[in-house]
Order: structure tokens, then C-alpha cells, then sequence
């Protein structure tokens, strides 16, 4: 299932895992519950600080009213399928760290790593018609600022891509490691944001999906649905002292919050995080691996090479626990290995043996899925 969403909440995901198991026999391993990380979108979980803004119980029942309907629909509307896989190219990101002044900043940085990529998924029925359009790239959906919901361009260009194919057709965005990207707004140097630029952007991402699916695609055979699960406990660096995070709360801002919620909740006042990974392989060329974290594009682009271009990393997948930066990312600091640590209510940055833990894990279980 694909939202909408900026993530599903962690401790949401525990209770809609054991509802689809009680209500389907649906077990976790082969649940992918994906957000596409829209920044535009309610909050959904009461674990982070309230500068990420206040989640709503309301808005949670009617997700998952939504979810339920969703399957409900799937389950009433299974036929056999044909798969194909097409590669294009879409160049709306920009890598977001650069060092300036020897410090890194969030600034557009040319140089940087991307993954311009765009891989496309078709389900074809016996007919020869598309039933649905699985879209994987890798940018934030972080176009406005303002407050106000939409489905970002992500959304908006999935709204395109079935209008523009007609007959019901389902088109669904999966979102890359885009922890250090965003969307190529740049004035006087400097990022900008703009509602009025999604429509921009998606008719951009529309347009290079349809393009793709005008050319030759690969035809994927069919294989034995897979699944595997792993729990990875992702060490941290110093845990706070409370005398500190006594002194802290009474800040303004989010280091005030950060400090609140981790003495009200001092079980998080522990030296590791735990990161789920999951495989989940659906035909021969084609599987997926879901991370419960907001992961830089190192990560996704090690996982290409690793697996030749058949698996599709998508984070953002079945809770979230914060930004997963690389070892020299920790080394360097900045926004994405220092200062969300607070905005995510981590008791402390993560050590730098973490990418070591993380691909050698990830290569154990795609060695072991994919042969």
C-alpha cells in the first residue's frame, strides 16, 4: 500500500500489522505499508517533537478506513498478470549537503550524489491492458512550505500518469533513498519552495513515466512470493545525561521539545535504535526492500549496484525511525546526521559503525533472497 504520507507512525504500524494478520492472514513479513514522504501530508505518529508537527486520532481512523477499503478493493479485483520493468531518467533532484565554510549546510550542491533514475512497473492483464503503474524515484515531495495539504508532486503526477492511461488504471509511486535530495528549486543560490510549482514538477515526473512506458520494456517471469524480516539494533553515540536534559527543557523551540520528550519517556533514553529491513521479492528482476527510516541516496544507489538493478529500495516503509546517514555524513554533521536527531526525539546521533551494520545486512539477506 502506497500513501500519501510523510511515514506511517511506528507504533501505528504495530496495530495495523496485527489487524491485517487477525482480518487476512496477512503476516508482516509480506506487508509493505509505504509512504511516499509527503511533506504536505498530517502527521501521523506522537513519537517525535511537535515542531514535525501534532498528530491527529481522528485522521488515524480514517487512514485506516482507507487502508482497509484499499485492500478490500485489491482482494475483490485479483486476476493474472503479466509484469514488465522499463528504466528511464527523471532529473528533478539535487543533492541537498554542501560544505560551506567548513560546515555542511542544506544548500544545493551540484557535485553531490543523485539517483536520477526512474523504474517503472507495469501489470498487464491477458487482454494486453494495463491494470496498474508502480513508479520508483528518488526526491523529497518537498516542494511548499505552507500549510496546507496536498499529495505533493509525487501525488499530483500519479493523478496525470492514470488519467492520461484511462481504463482504471492504478498508478502507485514507491520513494527511493531520498534523505539528502530535493527537488531542483533554486534561487539566488538558494533553495526555495513553492505550492505553485508542484503541478511544475509533476507534469515533469508524468511526463518522463509515460515516455518510459512508450519505450521497450523487460518482461519479468513469475517466481514464489518471498519475504524476509530483519531487526537491526543501530548503535548510538552519547546517551544525554537527565541533568542535561533537565537543564534543556525549558528552551524554546525544538530543543526545549526534544528535551520534554525524553524525559517523559525516559525507556528512550537507551544507546541503540532498532531499523527493520524487509525483502520482499514479487517476480525473477523484481524485489523490493522496505527500511523503517528516512535513508540517504548512498544507501540506494550501493543497493542497485549491489543487486544489478533488481531490487528497489523504498524506505519510509512500515514506521519510521529517523534519518539513517552514512558514516562520513556522521563525521561531517549537518541537518541530516546531527540536527534531526532532535526533531526525531533520538536521545543522541548515531554512531558512525552503523553503515558497516546496515550493507553488510543488506547483503546478507539479498544474497540469500535473490539466488
Amino acid at each position: 500500500m502506497s500513501a500519501d504520507l510523510i511515514w506511517w507512525g511506528n507504533e501505528y504500524i504495530e496495530l495495523l500489522q496485527k489487524k491485517l494478520y487477525e482480518k487476512w492472514n496477512l503476516a508482516p513479513e509480506f506487508v509493505v505499508l509505504h509512504a511516499t514522504h509527503n511533506h504536505s501530508a498530517p502527521q501521523t505518529t506522537k513519537r517525535f517533537t511537535e515542531s514535525l508537527g501534532r498528530c491527529d486520532n481522528q485522521y488515524l481512523l480514517f487512514l485506516e478506513q482507507r487502508l482497509f477499503e484499499g485492500i478490500e478493493l485489491a482482494l475483490n479485483n485479483v486476476e493474472p498478470v503479466t509484469i514488465d520493468k522499463g528504466i528511464g531518467e527523471c532529473h528533478i533532484g539535487i543533492n541537498r549537503r554542501k560544505k560551506v565554510e567548513n560546515r555542511v549546510k542544506l544548500a544545493s550542491n551540484p557535485a553531490g550524489p543523485i539517483d536520477p533514475q526512474l523504474n517503472l512497473i507495469r501489470f498487464r492483464t491477458e487482454n494486453d491492458k494495463t491494470k496498474a503503474i508502480l513508479t520508483h524515484y528518488t526526491c523529497h515531495p518537498v516542494t511548499s512550505m505552507e500549510n496546507l495539504v496536498t499529495s505533493e508532486f509525487t501525488g499530483v503526477a500519479m493523478q496525470r500518469i492514470e488519467t492520461a492511461l484511462g481504463e482504471n488504471v492504478v498508478a502507485a509511486y514507491l520513494q527511493g533513498c531520498c534523505g539528502d535530495i530535493q527537488p531542483s528549486l533554486i534561487k539566488d543560490n538558494r533553495f526555495y519552495f513553492d505550492s505553485g510549482k508542484i503541478d511544475e514538477l509533476a507534469t515533469q515526473l508524468a511526463h518522463q513515466v509515460l515516455k518510459t512506458l512508450r519505450s521497450p520494456m523487460k518482461s519479468l517471469s513469475p517466481c514464489i512470493l518471498s519475504a524476509k524480516m530483519v531487526e537491526l539494533n543501530l548503535p548510538l553515540q552519547s546517551i544525554p545525561a537527565l541533568k542535561f536534559l533537565e537543564s534543556k527543557q525549558g528552551r524554546s523551540g525544538v530543543t526545549g521539545e526534544w528535551s520534554k520528550l525524553l524525559l517523559n519517556n525516559p525507556e528512550r533514553l537507551v544507546n541503540y535504535v532498532p531499523l527493520k529491513i524487509q525483502i520482499l521479492t514479487i517476480a525473477n528482476g523484481l524485489t523490493l526492500l522496505t527500511m523503517n527510516a528516512e535513508v540517504v541516496v548512498e544507501y540506494g544507489l550501493n543497493i542497485k549496484k549491489q543487486s544489478s538493478e533488481e531490487v528497489l529500495p523504498i524506505p519510509y516503509s512500515n514506521g519510521m525511525i529517523g534519518y539513517i546517514p552514512t558514516a562520513s555524513q556522521i563525521a561531517e554533521g549537518g541537518y541530516e546526521a546531527y540536527e534531526s536527531c532532535f526533531y526525531f526525539g533520538l536521545p543522541a546521533p548515531f554512531a558512525p559503525e552503523i553503515e558497516n551494520t546496515i550493507n553488510m545486512n543488506i547483503n546478507s539477506l539479498l544474497n540469500g533472497g535473490i539466488n
